[in-house]
């Protein structure tokens, strides 16, 4: 039995580290494709931060998911749509961002791009949980990634932010997060 549950367990990591090389292959692409994009710049910079401390590309590609599209397509880390929302019932309940960003004027629609992203955010951070440098804390870089990503997909839509206020808010996420990964790690210890 012992011997069944050891091969189960081997399998499992191997399908994980297959998925996690498809994954870094696609982060790798992106890099090349946008290394001379002025625009991208910012983010170029934060995702080689967070490679340079070996975050898991599924971590890293969740934090950027909430710009570019054509990488939740790649990826099949889908963000949920505001139809997907309508029919979930998810506008009858407040979004996160209602709750923490309590004076701003964000419209539906984003609000619930942006409680999907925290939600991929979070799947992602489970996922890599035993590889991530700091599963008790976000470290600075992911915070800075984080913060930047909101920040870039508010500005495409020309919706005017408080800075202060949207990196106390990825902050605050992030922080719930990461509590989250503590006491899933605590659960994983127990077991063995």
């Amino acid at each position: 039995m012992a011997a069944a549950q050891i091969k189960a367990i081997k399998a499992g990591e191997q399908k994980q580290k297959k998925k996690e090389d498809e994954l870094a292959k696609i982060l790798s692409e992106f890099l090349q494709k946008h290394q001379n994009d002025s625009e991208l710049t910012e983010f170029i910079v934060h995702i080689t931060k967070l490679l340079a401390r070996n975050t898991p590309a599924v971590f890293v590609l969740s934090l950027i998911l909430l710009n570019f599209p054509e990488l939740q397509n790649q990826t099949g880390l889908q963000l949920l749509t505001f139809e997907e929302a309508t029919r979930a019932g998810a506008l009858e309940n407040p979004t996160l961002p209602d709750i923490y960003l309590k004076n701003s004027t964000l419209p539906l629609q984003v609000k619930i791009a942006i409680d999907g992203w925290l939600q991929g955010v979070s799947e992602a951070a489970q996922q890599a949980r035993h590889k991530l440098i700091s599963p008790i804390q976000p470290i600075p870089e992911i915070l800075d990634c984080a913060s930047f990503s909101i920040q870039f997909y508010l500005n495409k839509l020309e919706i005017p932010t408080d800075l202060t206020m949207l990196r106390q808010f990825t902050e605050f996420c992030l922080k719930n997060i990461f509590e989250q990964l503590k006491e899933t790690l605590a659960i994983d210890d127990t077991r063995f």
